[in-house]
């Protein structure tokens, strides 16, 4: 089990009301003079705009967050797959086996964005996520996805896709990034069901809808109007290069839409089993069991149930953080 990162400003305190009040002066990162305005922007943004309760769930929330993450992933039994693990492979338990993915091989991750060779987890296969032709149908007990349906400009193909892979029972492990609560998204708006289905269906003018959201994107990071050309030139070149940005970004009801749609799509009954989504933290991550053929429906936990779940896994990871700077 991990230990969740320090406080910045490490200081020596015994009780919970230290940490929450440290916490809540918590900055999300150093800046220099190479930080991208974005990024200064959205800390201003957290100083200005947050209340000191929405400060500590986003910076314990993002502290805590490879830990939250190894805690949730206990469920998980059997082999299975994790796509884009690269330096963070989540901890499953002893004896379950996990077989990497990604859609460049390590020395192409290496080579395009200048990472180090130590640390990449090695790759069973070299497939791109929303096309895993390696595996039959049927073939996992659960796959992993952290930070990976952002990246995909039809989410419910891709996790269509995923649900081929697994068997009925099986499990996925999905966490997104909460469009409140990071430099590139805060200022953007979910999508809902009616245009996730759009995007399954019409894939012919995807691409363009696809330059909204980049341009949605490059509007947020400019602070620019839409046909600005510093807007659109971010845009060109983003596209001429075939990155994979956030096209859609995500909050619980936009993932709810996005599991309904494929479900329904794919014929298959799908149960949300798990959760941690606290509205202003990090990440949402969400585990849905594959119940297997049916109607299409998406059983979903009810709103009590999340935030009750919600809020004991935070006071676990306060208390772990408390614990670990007692002993430090």
């Amino acid at each position: 089990m991990r230990v969740c990162l320090p406080l910045l400003s490490a200081g020596g305190f015994c009780l919970l009301r230290d940490f929450r009040i440290a916490l809540a002066q918590q900055t999300l990162w150093q800046t220099n003079e190479s930080t991208p305005p974005w990024h200064v922007a959205f800390q201003d943004h957290v100083r200005k705009s947050l209340s000191r309760r929405q400060r500590i769930t986003l910076n314990l929330s993002l502290l805590c967050r490879l830990e939250i993450r190894d805690f949730f992933a206990r469920r998980l039994a059997g082999s299975g797959i994790e796509i884009g693990a690269q330096y963070v492979p989540t901890e499953v338990a002893p004896g379950v086996d996990v077989e990497y993915v990604d859609v460049l091989s390590n020395d192409e991750l290496v080579s395009r964005y200048k990472l180090p060779a130590d640390g990449l987890v090695p790759l069973a296969h070299v497939v791109d996520g929303h096309h895993l032709t390696a595996y039959v149908d049927d073939a996992k007990d659960f796959l992993i996805a952290n930070h990976v349906l952002e990246h995909f400009d039809d989410p419910v193909g891709g996790v269509i896709e995923w649900l081929r892979v697994i068997r009925a029972g099986g499990l996925l492990f999905l966490t997104l990034p909460n469009y409140r609560s990071n430099a590139f998204d805060y200022k953007r708006t979910p999508e809902r069901a009616p245009h996730f289905a759009l995007d399954y269906v019409d894939p012919d003018n995807r691409p363009q809808r696809n330059r909204t959201h980049y341009e949605d994107m490059a509007m947020s990071l400019r602070d620019q109007d839409r046909q600005s050309a510093a807007v659109q030139s971010m845009v060109d070149e983003w596209i001429s290069r075939g990155d994979r940005h956030h096209y859609h970004v995500y909050d619980e009801a936009a993932l709810k839409d996005v599991l309904s749609e494929a479900g329904k799509a794919s014929g298959n009954d799908l149960q949300l089993v798990d959760a941690f989504m606290p509205r202003d933290g990090f990440e949402i991550l969400a585990i849905v069991r594959k119940l297997g053929k049916g109607s299409g429906r998406l059983r979903w936990l009810p709103k009590m149930v999340i935030a009750s779940r919600t809020v004991e896994i935070a006071a676990i990871m306060a208390m772990r953080q408390v614990r670990a700077h007692r002993a430090s």
